[in-house]
């Protein structure tokens, strides 16, 4: 099967929050990119294609990316989501994220071309 993603992604786990609605769950993050997530599904929660929910992944007590994302796709086990609107400091927290777990700057580079476009 041929990967049609426009934008690499990186594994990385690590806890975060998952706004939907009135409800926030704890969701673990399975893998990231510029422009959507991958983590698992919630226990006990409810989700639809293209519902809309807040990520808020805390790195350290400075460092928070927040993002307004759509789900995707969903599985038995995890949640795809795409990036709707991210602030200025949450990209700039992404982008480091990810600079420090890809190995070939040029990849980054022409995701972040492409996040542009």
């Amino acid at each position: 099967m041929q990967d049609k993603r426009l934008f690499q992604r990186v594994l990385f786990s690590h806890d975060a929050k998952l706004i939907a609605g009135q409800a926030t769950h704890t969701i673990q993050i399975l893998d990231l990119s510029l422009h959507g997530f991958l983590c698992n599904v919630p226990s006990n929660a409810s989700f639809a294609i293209n519902d809309s929910c807040t990520l808020v992944l805390k790195l350290d007590q400075q460092h928070v990316i927040t993002m307004v994302a759509t789900i995707a796709h969903i599985a038995s086990t995890s949640l795809g989501l795409t990036c709707d609107h991210i602030d200025i400091d949450s990209i700039s927290e992404l982008k480091r994220l990810i600079q420090l777990n890809l190995a070939n700057d040029d990849l980054l580079h022409r995701d972040i071309d492409e996040l542009a476009q």
